[in-house]
């Protein structure tokens, strides 16, 4: 499989994201940052200012490098290198693009993005937080129901320089380290041996509430799947390791008071 190594330009305007419309090609219509390969002989940045003049008819700034993607499509590997980057006025270059947005935090997911670059989405509304509520699990914490942790290195990092708010809905209730393990069944929150937990687990949804709700939070990091935290899909009830699509309990509530979700599984 062919493998190529290609830049991208995340360029900045105060709160706002540059995304551009693909205009030819196999992936004509995808969204994607600005960019492209990296010729022989030419070292990223070089790359990626030549890139921008052909693409948007500009001279950026790279300010800092930001993150690395691999991924692979069905015909070909890409390594996508991403830089945060400065722009004055540009004229895109209709062979290539012929559309380009300033997109907020919250208008991210508003454009179809090609599957590389919604990696980089996810990492941006991060990016572009300064009040986030974590899940205590994520930051090392030893709260699951097993006594383990899901420290996730790669969130930590992104989290530098942000006000952080690690949060655990279980432990706010008082639930023991170990305990049972629960999933949600029939909208309850049960354990394998039926065992009704929900009025347990609301309460610590509360007081989690409670704890954040006048901080002003503009997102939350929560671990993926939980009963409590799971912000796309969670376990069936059925302690299988079946997935369905669904919210866990503190992810919901968070949605539902206008506060953006995400797990570390979308920044993989």
């Amino acid at each position: 499989m062919k493998s190529i190594r290609v830049v991208a330009a995340i360029i900045k305007d105060k709160d706002k994201i540059l995304a551009t419309k693909r205009s030819y090609g196999e992936f004509k219509g995808g969204w994607e940052f600005p960019g492209g390969k990296i010729e022989e002989g030419e070292d990223k940045k070089t790359a990626l200012i030549r890139e921008i003049k052909e693409e948007l008819n500009a001279n950026i700034e790279i300010d800092s490098y930001f993150a690395t993607i691999d991924y692979t499509y069905p015909n070909f590997h890409m390594i996508m290198d991403c830089y945060i980057c400065n722009i004055d006025d540009f004229v895109i270059n209709e062979e290539i693009h012929d559309e380009a947005k300033w997109l907020t935090k919250d208008e991210l997911d508003s454009v179809n993005w090609l599957t590389a670059d919604e990696k980089i989405v996810n990492k941006l509304k991060i990016y572009l937080s300064s009040k986030i509520a974590v899940s205590a699990c994520l930051l090392g914490d030893n709260c699951k129901y097993n006594g383990k942790n899901n420290y996730n290195e790669e969130i930590e990092h992104l989290l530098k320089d942000k006000e952080v708010y690690k949060i655990c809905p279980e432990i706010l209730t008082g639930l023991s380290i170990p305990r049972k393990p629960v999933e949600i069944k029939d909208n309850k929150v049960i354990t394998q041996d039926n065992e009704d937990m929900t009025e347990i687990f609301l309460h610590g949804v509360d007081m989690a509430w409670k704890k954040l709700k006048d901080k002003n939070i503009d997102l939350a990091i929560l671990k993926a799947n939980s009963p409590t935290c799971g912000s796309k899909t969670i376990y069936d009830g059925t302690f299988s390791h079946t997935l369905v699509e669904g919210n866990g309990l503190f992810a919901k509530l968070l949605k539902d008071n206008k506060i953006m979700v995400i797990s570390e599984k979308d920044i993989e």
